[in-house]
Order: structure tokens, then sequence, then C-alpha cells
């Protein structure tokens, strides 16, 4: 029996910063961002919007009513949560109006833990062939205000539903590797992470090499905290793909910026979106990494007929329906964010969502965070 992907989604912010004004800010070149890690725009989170929020609208452009009477598991996969106790699962649960007999859970590995959501839910779909699983990543990445990362930013949410006889992809068993390493963390008296960034780089290809599985494949998706890790990694990786493949392999992370865990899934979407070859039937290898460390490298086959479930020309509208923000609008709202971040009570009454977003945060009341639909 295969199980796998039915239907993947993904939402990124509809703002974004182009590096060019993000180098003239900083006093660098912008070719440093541009060509060095390979980053053209970072996605800018609006104050009305939060993990929830981006979760619920990948989750919302994909799921039917059928999905969700099927739907009883919901796997939250962040390293951005907004609570130590609350998965932010059970507010997409109560938005998107699901049945009550589900099961949430938040589960955290800094960039990996959607990868081990996905193959966890594999799992529980094949004891439970008639169920379907709902595999969310959302995160902010956030280094704050002129640090080495800050060009590495971004934020977006992918949406994943895991079931048997998938449309999309059949997921394939992978090889993993975990070893406790001090390249990144964020303690919890901490804003912004601790990254040693050389250190982390060699992590991520020590552990490539580790699960390496020696097969050619025509594309191979990887994690990408920025653009040119792909480029990095298909340097140490056994069979390399060719420079073309690999521009379309980070194609949407140039555009997006670090989504810590939906990285991977979007660089899977960009070659779904971008290759010139008629995907159906080739496997595809995707290598996951998550600082502290775990790696692993697991396959995917992609299925006749997935352009059915998968609308190409709607991914890329996606991006390109985006506005452009300035230097002074990218400060404004992730100064809001950060204070957002750590406050108990917050009304939003001074900000208009985009015409595009249909789920908005409201309004926090001792921490609690209440949430609106848009009436389109």
């Amino acid at each position: 029996m295969k199980i796998g992907i039915d239907k993947i989604g993904f939402y990124v912010p509809r703002y974004y910063l182009d590096m060019t004004s993000l180098a003239k800010e900083r006093n660098q070149d912008v070719n440093k961002y541009k060509i060095g890690i390979g980053q053209h725009k970072m996605s800018v989170i609006s104050p009305a919007e939060d993990i929830v929020t981006m979760a619920l609208e990948a989750a919302n452009s994909i799921l039917t009513k059928e999905d969700k009477a099927a739907i009883d598991t919901i796997l939250f996969a962040t390293e951005t949560a907004i609570d130590y106790s609350k998965a932010a699962g059970n507010y997409v649960h109560r938005m998107l109006g699901l049945q009550h007999n589900i099961r949430i859970l938040e589960l955290k590995q800094a960039c990996y833990a959607a990868t081990g959501s996905l193959q966890l839910a594999l799992d529980y779909v094949r004891m439970q062939p008639d169920k379907k699983v709902l595999v969310l990543s959302s995160d902010v990445a956030w280094y704050g205000f002129n640090t080495p990362g800050e060009a590495t930013q971004g934020a977006g949410a992918i949406a994943m539903l895991v079931s048997a006889n998938p449309r999309l992809a059949q997921v394939h068993k992978g090889t993993f590797t975990t070893e406790e390493l001090p390249d990144f963390y964020r303690p919890s008296y901490q804003e912004i992470p601790t990254v040693d960034g050389h250190l982390s780089i060699r992590c991520y290809n020590d552990m490539l090499k580790r699960v390496d599985p020696h097969t050619n494949f025509l594309y191979t998706c990887f994690h990408m905290p920025f653009a040119n890790m792909a480029v990095k990694a298909n340097k140490v990786y056994s069979h390399p793909i060719s420079d073309e493949k690999i521009e379309v392999v980070k194609a949407f992370t140039q555009e997006v910026g670090n989504i810590y865990n939906g990285s991977l899934f979007l660089s899977l979407i960009s070659v779904l979106s971008l290759a010139k070859e008629n995907l159906e039937n080739e496997t595809i290898g995707m290598f996951s990494y998550g600082s502290g460390a775990i790696g692993e490298f697991f396959s995917l086959t992609i299925q006749e007929g997935y352009e059915k479930v998968f609308n190409k020309d709607a991914m890329l509208k996606h991006l390109d329906d985006r506005d452009e923000i300035n230097f002074e609008t990218y400060q404004s709202y992730m100064s809001f964010y950060k204070e957002k971040e750590v406050t108990h009570q917050f009304i939003e009454s001074d900000f208009t969502p985009h015409a595009q977003n249909n789920f908005v945060l409201e309004q926090m009341i001792q921490g609690h965070r209440i949430y609106k639909k848009v009436s389109k």
C-alpha cells in the first residue's frame, strides 16, 4: 500500500524586502546577499499575522470538506512556538472547523521537525489507512536587526495532507542520524538564536555524508537556511545534480528566505512548479537537517496525474502577487513582531490586512490569541 503526500500547499506573507534595500541600509555590497548567499528577497510577516495565521492559510489552500472529515491528527512543526504549553494546532483546529475527535501535537527539533512529523504521519496512516493526517510547519526566522543572520530571515508555512494512495507523492522511509551539537540554539530566555554559521554548515555537510544514499536522482531537494546552501550541499553529495537543476531547487527559497521547518518542502514545491520535465514516476531525493542536530535523507516518488492536485500556476502566482516594502516598513513590522511575541495584551486596529489574507490575528487577551476569518 502506498502512503504519502496527497496534497501540499504553502503560504508566505504578502510583503517582502528586496535585498538591495537591506544592503543599502547596512552599507554592504548587494552581491554579498544576492550572489554570496543567493538571497534575492526576504518575506516579512505583517502585524496581523503569526505562525497560526500562516499555517491556516497554507492548510486552507488545499483542504476540502471531505479532507477535513477524514483528518484525525494534526502535527504542527515549529521552532517559533507562541506558547510553551498550548499547541498552535489547537487554534488551527478551531478556525478550520475540524471535527472534535482529533489528536493535536506540536513538535520541535530545529528545522527537522516537519520531516519527523511527516514520517510519523506515514506510520500512523499505514496502521489506519482510512485516516488522514494534516502535517503543518510554520515559522518566522528572526535573527534581529543588523546581525550576521539578518539577510537570511524569512517567514512562511507548509501544509501537507498525508494519506493512503496519495495523489501527489509516495514517501519512502529515510536514513537518519543524530548527534548533540552546539551549532544553533535558543534558550527560553533569549529573543533570538545563538548561531555559529561556519560550524552549522560543517555539521550539515557531515550529516549529509553520513546518510547519503549514493543514488542518482533527477532532482535532490535540500534544507536551505539560505538559497546557496543547496549549492554547498550539492558539492559534498555523492551524486550531485546539475547546476541548472540546482537553480530550480533553490528558486523559491531565493524569493522567500529561510522558513525553518518548511524550507525543505518549499524546495520540493519549487521543483514541482519549475521543472521542465514531466515528473510523473520520478523519484526525488530529500535531505532534511535540523541543528542541534539531526539529519535525514529520504525520497519520494511523484505519482501519475499529480498535476490534478498540484496547481503550479497558483504556486507561482502566490509569489508574484506579493508587494515590496521599503526598509522603514520592514523595521516597523519586525519591531512590532518582536514586541507582540512578548506581550499579553494586543488589539490590532491600525493595520489593514492584505486583500488576499483569509485569516488574521485580531487580538490577544491575557496571552490568549483570538483569530478572525476575513469576510470576502
